[in-house]
C-alpha cells in the first residue's frame, strides 16, 4: 500500500532525527538530503496545505541537521572535516530558500541566514561571512528581536577580529558587544554570550 505523504514525511523525519546525536556527521547530512529529495518528489504540482506541511517539515529537518554539525559550537581537539561542511552548508542553503519560500517570516529568515554565515566563517570565507551575517542582523531588526542583533554584531566582530582582511572599524568588538548584550538583561543573555565566545574560540587563528 502507497504511504501517504504525511506518512513519507513522519517515517523520514524520525529516521532521520534517530540520526541526530549519533556521531555520524556523514550519515546525518546524507539521510537528510535523501529525505528531503523523497518528499520533493512526492509533493503534488498544486498548492495545498497538506504540501506546505511537507515542506515546512523539508525546512526544519535540514535546518537540524546542518546546524548539528556546525563546529562552532564547542571547541575540538580534531579539525572539521571539509566535505561535511560543504553538504551542511549546502542543506542551509536549501533550508533557508524554503524558509524565505514559505514566508514564514524575518525572524526565521535571520536564523536560516546566521546558519549560511556560520558555515562560511567555518570554512574561513570571512568576506562572505561578514556580508551573510550583515543580512542577518537586518533580518532581525525588521522582526524586532534587539538580543538577535546584537547577536549578529558579535559574529560580525568574530569575523572582523579572526580576519587576514581589512575590515573597517566601524563596529563594536566582541568584549563591547558582549557588555551591551550582558547590559541588556536578556532572557537568553547568557546564552548568546557563552555561543560567541565559544565560536570565536574555535574559529580564532
Amino acid at each position: 500500500m502507497i504511504e501517504s505523504l504525511a506518512e513519507l514525511v513522519g517515517e523520514l523525519e524520525k529516521h532521520v532525527n534517530e540520526l541526530r546525536g549519533a556521531g555520524d556527521d556523514a550519515k546525518l547530512l546524507a539521510a537528510t538530503s535523501d529525505a528531503a529529495d523523497k518528499i520533493e518528489r512526492r509533493l503534488e504540482a498544486h498548492w495545498n496545505d497538506e504540501k506546505r506541511e511537507a515542506l515546512k517539515a523539508i525546512q526544519r529537518l535540514m535546518f537540524n541537521a546542518a546546524a548539528d554539525c556546525w563546529p562552532g559550537w564547542s571547541v575540538r581537539d580534531e579539525p572539521a572535516n571539509l566535505h561535511n561542511l560543504l553538504a551542511a552548508r549546502g542543506l542551509a542553503e536549501r533550508s533557508v530558500r524554503l524558509v524565505r519560500g514559505l514566508g514564514l517570516g524575518r525572524l526565521r529568515e535571520g536564523t536560516g541566514t546566521w546558519l549560511v554565515g556560520a558555515f562560511e566563517l567555518a570554512l574561513g570565507r570571512c568576506t562572505e561571512a561578514s556580508s551573510i551575517f550583515s543580512v542577518a542582523r537586518e533580518h532581525y531588526v525588521a522582526a524586532n528581536a534587539p538580543d538577535l542583533v546584537l547577536l549578529m554584531e558579535g559574529y560580525i566582530a568574530i569575523v572582523r577580529q579572526n580576519s587576514k582582511y581589512q575590515f573597517p572599524p566601524d563596529g563594536d568588538d566582541l568584549d563591547q558587544v558582549c557588555d551591551r548584550i550582558s547590559a541588556e538583561g536578556f532572557k537568553d543573555g547568557a546564552a548568546w554570550i557563552a555561543q560567541l565566545r565559544t565560536a570565536s574560540k574555535v574559529f580564532t587563528r
